[in-house]
This record gives structure tokens, sequence and C-alpha cells, in this order.
């Protein structure tokens, strides 16, 4: 493929099989927490839950009755990266190991499983966004008690756990889910050569990021580290991963300028529910289409929920995301062109073939 056809792929949209209901569950359980806060009058905390609504785009292509099981899994990793987080947070040093550490084992596990996407992702994100509510004022945290953040994570995880699987009071979804069941692939771990060659990406990519951003912060190393995640996770090929690079830098960048829009606009109570439900909504609905332009949606919204505690002018934030956006992905291109290096002597020597671009 050129050059010219790989740059095509910014504005190109695949096919994609139809997304709405799970757009429709996804905008629910991230929004449900959020609303029903507002509507007593705390959205800080409604929006502090929310984030546990990620739980349900995990094995968003299986059966609900496999989800059933396999979900709470998933939701006790959740919730133990956001407790290794505030547990981590007194300390620039243990934030910043606590976050290498939960990428490190959420690689092995999430890519060895087979989980697919999101991944690791927002296992990386909890965790940061977490140890950075959690840590003191003097680390550029908020200060907010662990017991709070985890509680209220734990209520925002279980209501995406019950909104997964409320569909299943309907009779006609209870038969079209069992025949998915019916054909269902069990998980398996296994650590084959391409999933250990990105494991191995990963965290080479997310040390050499922890060491880079550390002068930054606790609040902007996760992001670096986020972006690091997203573009090196899903792909062994260079070509393939350094699109993925360009797409992610490109619509968190147009994602941040909605971001901005959206700090201007300052929306509270139960508009920010409404605002967030929107934006999910329709990342999952265009993310298969095209990832470039689901970035633009799925950033503001990881920023809003990421922002809590924080009042930043919005030039800041937005030169600040910008920056750790673009400090990621150099990072994560840096470590593909060592690698294809490697890959190429390795190649001509006659250990193992080259990889094909």
């Amino acid at each position: 493929m050129s050059f010219s056809q790989d740059a095509r792929t910014l504005f190109t949209f695949r096919d994609s099989p139809v997304r709405w209901p799970i757009a429709l569950q996804a905008a629910i359980a991230i929004g449900l927490p959020t609303l029903g806060f507002a509507l007593v009058g705390r959205a800080d905390l409604g929006l502090l839950a929310s984030s546990g609504g990620f739980l349900a785009l995990y094995l968003s292509a299986r059966s609900r009755r496999e989800r059933a099981l396999l979900l709470p899994i998933i939701g006790a990793g959740l919730v133990l990266s956001a407790a290794i987080g505030v547990l981590a947070s007194g300390t620039l040093v243990g934030s910043l190991a606590a976050l290498f550490l939960v990428t490190a084992a959420a690689s092995v596990l999430s890519l060895g499983f087979g989980v697919g996407p999101p991944g690791v992702l927002f296992f990386v994100l909890v965790t940061g966004v977490s140890s950075r509510l959690a840590a003191p004022a003097s680390l550029g945290g908020a200060a907010l008690p662990g017991g709070l953040i985890l509680g209220m994570f734990a209520i925002g995880t279980a209501l995406a756990y019950l909104v997964v699987l409320a569909p299943l009071l309907l009779p006609g979804v209870r038969k079209r889910d069992a025949t998915l069941h019916g054909n269902r692939v069990v998980l398996r771990f296994d650590l084959d050569p391409i999933t250990r060659v990105i494991i191995l990406r990963i965290l080479i990519a997310s040390a050499v990021a922890v060491v880079i951003a550390a002068p930054l912060g606790i609040h902007r190393v996760y992001w670096v580290l986020v972006s690091v995640v997203a573009i090196l996770q899903n792909g062994h090929t260079i070509r393939l991963t350094a699109m993925r690079g360009i797409h992610r830098v490109l619509g968190t960048l147009v994602g941040v300028g909605v971001f901005a829009l959206v700090l201007l606009w300052n929306p509270t109570g139960i508009l920010v529910a409404l605002l967030i439900m929107a934006l999910q909504f329709v990342t999952e609905i265009v993310v298969i289409r095209n990832y470039g332009l689901a970035l633009i949606f799925i950033t503001p919204l990881a920023l809003t929920i990421a922002a809590q505690g924080r009042s930043e002018p919005v030039g800041s934030v937005v030169v600040d995301r910008v920056t750790d956006t673009l400090i990621g992905a150099g990072i994560a291109l840096v470590v593909l062109l060592i690698a294809h290096g490697v890959q190429r002597r390795r190649g001509r020597r006659g250990e193992t073939p080259a990889e094909v671009v």
C-alpha cells in the first residue's frame, strides 16, 4: 500500500455492523451515574462514578450470558487499578510505578486472553485519574478521599454491569442472545509470537514514557501513557500501527479543540450527563468506520471526566493535552521504528522473517 493510499484512510469510512444498540448501552452506562447524582445536586460525584461505565465497552461482541460471567472479572480489575492508583498517590514515584505496573499487567492479561477493544486503555486511564484525584495538591492532585473515589467508581461499575444485562429481561433479546452464546469462542490465555511482540513494544514504550513525562506531573503522565497504549495495543505491523498513530494524533488534536469549547460552555448538572452520553454514543457509532473521527468525540469525553477537581485556563489545558498526545505518539513511533530496524536486521541474518510493512 502506498503513502497516498494510507493517507486516504484518514478520510475513509469502512463498513460497520449495526452499532446503535452497543452505542446506546455504552451511553446509558456512562451517563446514568452522572444523571442520577445530578438530580440530587451532586453532579460532581456522578461524574466521578461515570468512569466505571467504561466496563460496558468490554466484550461487546459476545453474548450477554457470557458477559454476565466475564465482566465482573474485568470490573474487579478496573476497581483494583483504581485502588492501586489511590494507594500510590502519595508520591510521584509511587504513582509512576503504579501506572507502569498496571499497564504491564493489563497488557499481558488483556492481550493474552484476547479480550479485544478497548483492551488496556481504560485500565491505564482509571489508574491515572484515580491517582491524580487522590494526590495532594502539592503534586497537582485534587486531594479527594480515597474511599470516596473507589466507592463512586464501584457504583459506576456496578451500574454498567446492570445496564449490560438489563436487556435479557426481554424475551426477544434472550432468544437472540442464546443463539450468539451457542456460537461463542472460549477465552484462553495464549501469548503467541505476535502478542508477545505487541506486549514488548508496549512495555518498552511505557517505561520510556513514564521516565520522559515524569517532570510533567502525574496529571499529565497518564495521558502520555494513554496515547502510547492506544497506538500500540491493536496491531503488530509497522504500517498499520503507524497509521493508527496518525489517526490518534489528528483525532485527538481536533478533540482537544472540542473539549476547549466544552470548557468555555461550562455545562453543569444534567447538561454534563447529557453531554457525555451524546459523546459516548457518537464515539461507538463511528469507531469502526473511522478511528480518527471517533477520537474527536472520545477525547472531550475522557477529558471531561479526568478534569474533575482542576480549574485551569482553557489555553493551558489545550496546550498540555496537545503536548502530551504528541509526546506519547512520538514515543510510540520511535519504538516502532526501532522494532522495524531490529526485525529487518534479523531477517537479513535469517533468524526470523522480516516483518511485512
